[in-house]
Order: C-alpha cells, then structure tokens, then sequence
C-alpha cells in the first residue's frame, strides 16, 4: 500500500512537472480563396488562361463544324454513292469525329492543356503566397496554419484568422 501512494506521488509530481513544462500550442487560419481573389497575380493568371480557351473554344467549333458538314454531306450523298465510297467517307468522318473527341480531351480533359497550363501560370502565385503565409506564421509564432477554404476548418474564431496580415505582408512585396 505504502508503495502504492509513493508511486502515484512520484507519478503526479512528473505529471505536474509535465505539463508546467509544455509549450502552448499556437495556432491560426487563413483564407486561402480570399488570398486568391486579393491577388492582380492571381487575376492576370485567370485572365490569360481564359484568353487562351477562348481560343481553343474557336478551334473545337471549327472542328464541329466541320464534322458537322461532313455528316450533312455523307447523308445528302449516301444514296448517290457506291458502297465503297460511302464507306470510304464514314470512315473519313468518324475519324475526323475521333479527332475532335482527342481535341477536347488533349485540352480539357483531366491533366489537359489548360490544367497543366493554369498549374504552370498559378504555381508562382502560390509560391509567393505561401512565403507570405510562412513568414506571417513566422514571425508571430504560430505553430500551425490551417487554410480554412480547405474545408477542414469547422469553427474558428475569427481572432486566429490571419489573412488579413498575409494580404498585408503580400503587399509589401
């Protein structure tokens, strides 16, 4: 019993020593969707990249267009043409309907033109805005930064949001 109560002693004091010792866990959040939208970099990004489908947006029309010529054509001949030039022709059109199928996914497709394009434009945006977000936590101490866009983020008190001193240090830059 005596051995007992010297250990549950012993464990209570290194247990109060434990905690008197710990470091308060500092922690804040930012936005990154508003860090974002607060960006001319960022804007200049979105802009160029929507120059650039508007342009391959005309190359596709152009393309349907002409698939869509070429089916009027194949119907309003089909019946004036001899079987091997009839199928000469479908097999001309569901070509040229393959190559508009490769088009669109070649440029909006996953891993895509403009996916690999808008990580090309956004990666120093990003890079310049987590220096910012690196520096603010930084020199303040934190010891997590959560971004609260992520959806992760239940409940924060506003007090621990820091995108605000992010937007300001990005505007020293």
């Amino acid at each position: 019993m005596r051995r007992f109560i010297i250990g549950l002693l012993a464990f209570g004091v290194l247990l109060g020593v434990g905690t008197s010792n710990a470091k308060e866990l500092r922690i804040a959040y930012v936005d990154s969707e508003r860090l974002l939208e607060s960006s001319e970099d960022f804007r200049q990004v979105r802009q160029k990249l929507q120059e650039e489908e508007r342009g391959y947006a005309n190359q596709a029309s152009a393309l349907e267009e002409a698939v869509r010529a070429m089916a009027e054509e194949l119907r309003a001949q089909s019946l004036m043409l001899s079987q091997e030039a009839r199928k000469e022709r479908e097999d001309r059109f569901v070509e040229k309907q393959r190559d508009l199928d490769n088009f669109r996914r070649e440029i909006w497709g996953e891993n895509g033109k403009l996916f690999e394009r808008n990580m090309e434009l956004s990666k120093p945006v990003l890079d310049k805005i987590n220096e910012a977000i690196q520096k603010v936590a930084e020199e303040a101490g934190y010891d997590y930064v959560f971004d609260a866009a992520a959806a992760s983020i239940v409940y924060a008190l506003p007090e621990y949001d820091i995108t605000d001193r992010v937007l300001d240090e990005l505007k020293k830059e």
